[in-house]
């Protein structure tokens, strides 16, 4: 598939910041996560998964809407969103140990 930003799947980085409350957007579990993920480190996983990808750095969560930390923009796919990011988790905790 190609990228269409009207279809794209958005990765905040608060979804992978063990920092973070699940109350507070974190969605996976810590043991797929890391300290304050970058955005440049969340599109590394898309592109070792052959996805395409958009970084949009001004952008902010909107549950912190006053923090601009961006997000990334990758295709859909078959892939469940979920898994998506279950196995972006799996790529930084990787990257991190590095």
């Amino acid at each position: 598939m190609t990228y269409d930003p009207d279809v794209a799947i958005t990765l905040w980085p608060e979804y992978f910041d063990i920092n973070l409350t699940r109350a507070q957007g974190r969605r996976l579990p810590k043991n797929l996560c890391v300290p304050n993920p970058d955005l440049n480190i969340i599109a590394k996983g898309a592109i070792i998964l052959d996805m395409e990808y958009e970084i949009l750095e001004n952008m902010s969560y909107p549950k912190f809407s006053r923090e601009k930390h961006g997000c990334v923009r990758v295709e859909r796919t078959d892939m469940p969103k979920t898994e998506l990011m279950t196995r972006i988790g799996q790529i930084l905790v990787q990257n991190q140990r590095k």
